[in-house]
């Protein structure tokens, strides 16, 4: 099939643009894609029209637009829509509640929540629910696989305020346990976000070779005990590739950044 060059084009500058940590200009954009400035220049006036760049009239340089979350929640449908099946086997395999889990600048937001069955005490996480991306084993999986200078910004602008009286609060100590979560493949945590809570994650990747969502299982402490969390390690591990083969991730060994 004959692709069309100016739509490739574009998805091009789009890419270029939002993955940038900072505003770029059109020099530095056609730079990047190796295109002459003026074609950039008109692709990134059409894109600005459909609001998915935008321009800082000051200085001229281009950011993401306001419609790029109109793109991110179809998105998040479909990589729900993905998830699913894989979220119910594993809710019957751990038998305590199923989360999935996305970055969201300096926080991590629960997507999809399938809670425990025939359970009397749960902990069930309402989908919308938005926690700081450094705090409880979710956060953690997702900052371990960020770029260095993604995490260096989260810790800069956070100040990692912890959420609970035992949430890291120390930078060094945080790289720590981000470099050991990236060695083992998952993270487990009890009472870093919620009292009494814990958490079991493990990093879920796409096609780009980047960590899009952490797959968790959440219960009650007396439950997920920190032994108990380490024996179901392997099965989320395996779910959680499952998942990412099906969205096109190739490279199944742990990715290590940093």
């Amino acid at each position: 099939m004959k692709l069309v060059k100016s739509v490739q084009r574009a998805i091009s500058v789009l890419f270029v643009v939002t993955q940038s940590e900072e505003p770029l200009g059109l020099s530095e954009i056609a730079r990047r894609i190796g295109l002459d400035k003026a074609t950039v220049l008109r692709l990134l006036a059409t894109l600005e029209d459909s609001k998915l760049v935008q321009k800082d009239p000051i200085n001229k340089n281009y950011s993401g637009g306001a419609n790029l979350s109109r793109l991110s929640n179809s998105w998040r449908n479909d990589i729900r829509q993905v998830c699913g099946p894989y979220l119910r086997a594993l809710s019957q395999v751990v038998n305590e509640t199923v989360c999935l889990n996305c970055p969201r600048d300096l926080e991590r937001i629960c997507i999809e929540s399938l809670p425990a069955q025939n359970q009397e005490l749960t902990v069930v996480p309402n989908i919308g629910t938005a926690n700081p991306i450094y705090a409880g084993a979710s956060g953690k999986v997702l900052m371990a696989y960020m770029s260095p200078q993604e995490a260096d910004r989260v810790i800069e602008m956070t100040n990692l305020k912890p959420v609970t009286d035992i949430g890291i609060t120390d930078r060094k100590l945080l790289l720590k346990h981000l470099e050991l979560v990236r060695e083992r493949g998952f993270d487990y945590s009890i009472g870093d976000v919620t009292v009494g809570a814990s958490a079991l994650a493990a990093p879920i990747f796409g096609t780009d070779q980047q960590i899009v969502a952490a797959l968790t299982v959440r219960g009650p402490e007396i439950r997920m005990t920190e032994s108990k969390m380490k024996q179901l390690a392997p099965s989320i591990i395996k779910f959680a590739d499952d998942i990412s083969a099906e969205l096109g991730f190739t490279n199944l060994d742990r990715l290590k950044t940093g």
